[in-house]
Parts: C-alpha cells; structure tokens; sequence
C-alpha cells in the first residue's frame, strides 16, 4: 500500500453538523422548518443537491440559485469559525505522511476546502486534494474523483486505501480498485458496513493499520 487517501467531510473534519445547520438556516428563511434526522434522512442520505432538495421541501426553485449562495456564504463562515478534526484526526494523518502518501478526494466544492484550510491548514498534510470543482456531476459512488487523485499522486489505484464514511465511499472505493475503509459516525448510513473491506472505530487506529501493511 502506497498511499493513503480520504474522505473529507465526517471523516477528517467535524463538518457535517455545520453543513446542515447552513441547509437548515437557509430552510428557515424560507419559512420551511425541518429538524437535523429528517434532513440526513431525506436530504443528505438521498444524495439531493440544493434544487433538489428546494423540490423535495416543495419549495420554488425559481430562485435556487439565490438559496445555493446563501447557504453557501454562511456555511463558509461557519467553516472558518468552527471548524475542527475529528478526534486526533490531524496527528494520525502527520504521524502517517511518514510512510505513504496522503490525499483526499471529498465531494465539497474548493470555496469550502480553502475555508477549512484556512483554520485547518489541510493543504500542508495532505500532497493532493480534490474536490466538486475537479470531478463536477460525477460524484461518488463514480469513481472518477478517485482515479483522478490516484492518478495526480502518480499511483496505481491498487495501492490505495480510501477511507470514508460513507457508502459511496465504500463504492466508490470499490469501483476504483482501491482497498474500502470504513470510520462510521451517526451519518453513516445503514449498509455501509457490509460494503467495506475494513471496517474501523476510530481515525486513530489509521496510524496502526497503515503500520501493520
């Protein structure tokens, strides 16, 4: 195994609770309330996009564009205020660049990554991020965002562990060649289990699964 690349968000960062609260205050400001489980169930889960989710709240999407940008605005200023790694997170990603190369491949768009840069300062960790702006509408479980940073870090995808937590992670692993690891937390869907190759508790145990290969 050669290199080691992740998912982003629920993963290495605790971001995925600032990513709803953005959909759920840019929701109330269009009088349409939704509580935190309906939204990962409904709308996170299921993969909806921001005029689709507009559409499953039975909201107008004339103005869609207007939402995608206020939401946006303000989780970006969430993220540059709030943002922190999961547990040890960082240090397990340090103590791993000593052995093989690190990159993560996330579905959020470059604006959101520079905002967790900022505070974070990912992009002196990792060697190659990739993000919405490089894969566009191929999103995981399509492969292609994975090649790519398989591809750009000039590795075979057969020497690669992906680590996410999420199912699309696991197939999106799987379509590419690479090893699946799974870290599930309370977004993780049920069945993204029996979809990974490895299954792991803590981001923590990274450190000793990469030393044991």
């Amino acid at each position: 195994m050669k290199a080691l690349l992740f998912d982003l968000d629920g993963t290495l960062i605790e971001s995925i609770p600032l990513w709803i609260e953005a959909n759920l205050h840019a929701l109330r400001e269009r009088n349409f309330i939704m509580d935190e489980e309906a939204f990962l169930k409904h709308i996170y889960h299921q993969g909806l996009h921001y005029s689709g989710m507009l559409e499953a709240c039975g909201l107008n999407t004339d103005r869609a564009d207007q939402f995608y940008y206020d939401r946006n605005t303000y989780y970006q200023a969430l993220l540059r205020q709030n943002i922190e790694w999961i547990g040890n997170a960082e240090s397990a990603l340090q103590q791993c660049t000593n052995t093989v190369h690190i990159g993560i491949m996330t579905g959020s768009a470059r604006s959101f990554v520079d905002a967790i840069d900022s505070k974070l300062h990912l992009s002196e960790i990792c060697q190659t991020i990739v993000t919405y702006d490089d894969t566009g509408l191929r999103m995981k479980p399509d492969p292609y965002g994975l090649l790519l940073l398989a591809e750009t870090l000039g590795i075979d995808p057969a020497d690669c562990i992906y680590v996410g937590d999420q199912d699309v992670d696991m197939k999106a692993a799987k379509a590419a060649r690479m090893t699946s690891c799974l870290i599930p937390n309370r977004s993780t869907p049920e069945g993204a289990r029996e979809e990974a190759d490895i299954v792991l508790q803590d981001i923590g145990e990274i450190v000793s699964l990469v030393g044991s290969l």
